[in-house]
């Protein structure tokens, strides 16, 4: 029910706000700051999950290099490492996932908050949907952590030695 009624309306807090309130002056380095947020998140975002998607077809073997719009550089990992378990998984600790292991969350976070400043700052309602989102991370990751950490032991262990960071890279 929530991602046919809850996702779309949430989504588009910004634009009904935007639509409200009319145009919004913002400073150009506000400007400049919303766009490098947006699309510096974009690229981390597409990138990072093309990493993990392109590492998991060449290990079952179904990778097939596409030309299709986008393809971002440093989409596909040529010999990349990562942490063998003893469940059979392989945990990847090269590309962006080197630096944090929920980097994918982080540059999606990044996006919404663009999305928000683009708004200014004068109000809550372009914020929710980060608010929401943050909490729904957080909230997930830690279901994640617990999950992983019972499910591959020590192996988890040395992954996390490996990729120490969750989100932002030498900060958390």
């Amino acid at each position: 029910f929530w991602n046919f009624a809850g996702v779309p309306f949430t989504y588009c807090y910004s634009s009904v706000f935007l639509l409200k309130n009319g145009p919004i002056e913002l400073a150009l380095w506000h400007k400049i700051l919303c766009l490098v947020l947006l699309l510096g998140g974009y690229y981390v975002w597409d990138t990072a999950n093309s990493q993990k998607n392109r590492f998991r077809m060449k290990e079952r073997g179904t990778y097939i290099p596409r030309w299709t719009f986008p393809q971002l550089p440093w989409g596909t990992l040529e010999n990349p490492t990562y942490v063998k378990t003893k469940a059979g998984s392989k945990l990847l600790t090269s590309g962006w996932w080197a630096y944090a292991r929920k980097i994918h969350y982080t540059a999606d976070l990044s996006m919404a908050t663009s999305w928000g400043l683009v708004c200014g700052t004068v109000a809550y309602l372009p914020f929710h949907y980060l608010t929401f989102f943050l909490t729904v991370l957080v909230h997930r990751v830690t279901r994640d952590v617990e999950r992983c950490a019972e499910k591959y032991g020590e192996d988890w262990k040395t992954y996390t030695k490996t990729v120490p960071y969750i989100f932002i890279p030498y900060v958390y």
